[in-house]
């Protein structure tokens, strides 16, 4: 019969710290703490995300607009809309919600009014200015997923 094997054990060099059982399991509940808390989505307690479009009469709005929920404790989010005037919320505020969507200028494609040659046409509508402050449009956002499409009036 052959003797068990021992497995070789680390010695730390002189002058590394020495840490006992306790401190090497508070160090391995920490790294699980820091992983689990990373893993989560933005769907925790009292997290939300909103996505739909934005169009004005159907078509999208200029682009470089934005649109923007101001939860009920002034706590506000933004992004930008899409070309498309697609837009997603990350961590929108929960409850009733202010939303304001502020018209973009489109990218500038003349100088001296005469259209650069290669550049794209400035896209979208403009957004009227009475979208462009809190109070016009609302929004009750729920914990978790939101979808929410805006059609404003020219």
């Amino acid at each position: 019969m052959s003797s068990p094997r021992t497995l070789p054990t680390f010695t730390p060099p002189s002058g590394w710290p020495r840490l006992g059982r306790g401190a090497g399991f508070a160090c391995g509940l920490l790294i699980l703490a820091t992983a689990v808390a990373g893993c989560g989505g933005s769907n925790v307690a009292g997290k939300a995300t909103v996505s739909g479009k934005v169009l004005i009469g159907g078509k999208p709005p200029l682009t470089g607009s934005t649109i923007t929920f101001i939860g009920p404790d002034g706590k506000e989010n933004a992004n930008s809309v899409d070309a498309d005037g697609s837009y997603i919320i990350q961590d929108a505020p929960v409850g009733e919600c202010k939303v304001v969507v502020k018209g973009g200028t489109g990218p500038t494609v003349s100088v001296g009014g005469t259209d650069m040659p290669g550049m794209p046409k400035s896209s979208g509508v403009k957004v009227p200015p009475k979208y462009e402050k809190p109070g016009a449009l609302s929004f009750n956002v729920q914990k978790g997923k939101n979808t929410k499409d805006f059609d404003l009036t020219p």
